[in-house]
Order: structure tokens, then C-alpha cells, then sequence
């Protein structure tokens, strides 16, 4: 944050040059894409991702990062340019999940209300569905329009949006919000939603800062043991049948 803030041009020529030193020997499919220099670089550096286990501590690493991000704001006089915190979320059950972690924590937050008095202020973190965020105003949605550009974002789940492609409409959503701002992602399964697809592996293999996913919590003896029994081929298909006493009895 720091760096971002005092010298982002040299922050990211020292990231770019980690990218060639790790493209060194590797195949072509294999290659991680620089940066864009016709980009602005505190634009070019705006995104960072979390990949954690479920469980290994997301949303208390969430309230550090607003705290951490206000700080620098303010530490470099730039609090005033930042028009509002967001946190996106998959569902309106994570939704007042948050709502609530928000307030255990002393952070102020709200639930949307695009019919709200506070729409404007920028004071609390305000908490919206990703399902909520269209082209156009809707009854119970809003359009991407009605935010400025420089707003602070944090995405719970980033996942679930970009296994949509980075041109889908999610993705769309998510740059135009944080243009002139900055945002979080965290998610558990960010090896799953972007395989297949290099522009976006590219972009997170520069973004994601902590790497934290199941195999070193479950190594570190944070996950739950869990056995694995593969049954035979009769008892399979007798499965498949999905006769009634069966059913009720694996229920």
C-alpha cells in the first residue's frame, strides 16, 4: 500500500520484472502477461486477490484491509477523492453474514438501498449482491452508472464472477467500480475459475498476494480428515436405480 501510493511507477516496473524472471525457460501457453505501460500504473496495480481456504480467515483479513487502505488514503491526502466502500457479495444470506462480522468488529456498514439518505456519504460499507448490479436502473436492482469510478471494492467470492470470462458482464462491473479506486477479491477457488482461460490466469498470477488455498490449510492441520470409500459395482447400481428404501436409508 505504501509503494502504491508514493511510487507506484516504480512498484510496478519491480513486479514486471519479476514476471520475466518467471517466464524465464517457460513454455508459451505457460507465460504470465506484463503489464500494459500505455496504462496509468496506480491503474495498472489496483487489483489485489486473497486465495484462502474457506475457513482460514477471509473477512477478518477483509476488515484489515479497509483499515489498511483508509490509513493510506488519508496518510497521502487522498481521502477525499475516494467516493465509497462496496463489498460485493454471491447472495443476500453472505450479505447480512457480513452485516453482522461488520459489527462485531466496530466497522460501520449497511445493506444497500439505492432509495437510502446515505447513498452519497461514503461513511459505511455498503453491502450489494453482485446479482444486484446491471446496465440499467431496475425495481430491485441498480445500474452500474450510479457509482463513480473511485470507490475502495471488496469482492467475497471473486470466483463466482470471473468463471464467467473477463468480458463477461461481472467483470465489467467490477473494473468500471474500481477504475479510479482500488479492490480486494478473496476466494477459496481461483485455480478452478480462471483455468482454461489465459487472459485471466495471467491477471491474477499478478494480483493474487497471498496464496493460503486448501492444500497448505489442510497441511498446516487446519482441515477436517476425511475419508474416501468407493463402493462396488452392484452396490452402484442398485444406486442408480434409486429404489425407495435405498434412498431413504443413505438419506
Amino acid at each position: 500500500m505504501d509503494r502504491y501510493f508514493t511510487d507506484s511507477v516504480s512498484l510496478r516496473s519491480a513486479i514486471a520484472s519479476q514476471i520475466t524472471a518467471l517466464n524465464n525457460g517457460k513454455e508459451a501457453a505457460d507465460l504470465i502477461q506484463g503489464f500494459d505501460d500505455s496504462v496509468e500504473a496506480s491503474e495498472d496495480l489496483n487489483k489485489l486477490a486473497f486465495w484462502m481456504a474457506t475457513g482460514g480467515g477471509k473477512t477478518l483479513i477483509m476488515h484489515a484491509n479497509i483499515l489498511q487502505y483508509r490509513y493510506y488514503v488519508k496518510k497521502n491526502r487522498k481521502h477525499r477523492e475516494l467516493n465509497r466502500v462496496i463489498l460485493l457479495t454471491p447472495n443476500e444470506g453472505l450479505s447480512q453474514q457480513h452485516l453482522k462480522e461488520f459489527q462485531a468488529s466496530g466497522i460501520e456498514a449497511e445493506i444497500f438501498n439505492k432509495e437510502g439518505g446515505n447513498l452519497f456519504t461514503g461513511h459505511s460499507v455498503e453491502i450489494i449482491e453482485i446479482t444486484k448490479l446491471k446496465d440499467e436502473m431496475g425495481e430491485k436492482t441498480v445500474a452500474i452508472g450510479a457509482f463513480e469510478g473511485n470507490n475502495l471494492v471488496l469482492i467475497d467470492e471473486g470466483h463466482r464472477g470471473a468463471a464467467s470470462g473477463e468480458e463477461g458482464a461481472w467483470m465489467r462491473y467490477r473494473n468500471a467500480l474500481c477504475e479510479k479506486g482500488f479492490s480486494f477479491e478473496y476466494s477459496a477457488t481461483f485455480a478452478q475459475a480462471v483455468r482454461g482461460n489465459p487472459r485471466l490466469t495471467s491477471l491474477y498470477s499478478r494480483c493474487i498476494i497471498s496464496d493460503y488455498s486448501y492444500r497448505y490449510f489442510y497441511n498446516d492441520g487446519f482441515g477436517k480428515d476425511y475419508q474416501i470409500l468407493n463402493l462396488d459395482n452392484d452396490t452402484q447400481s442398485q444406486l442408480s436405480v434409486c429404489q425407495p428404501n435405498i434412498c431413504k436409508k443413505i438419506k
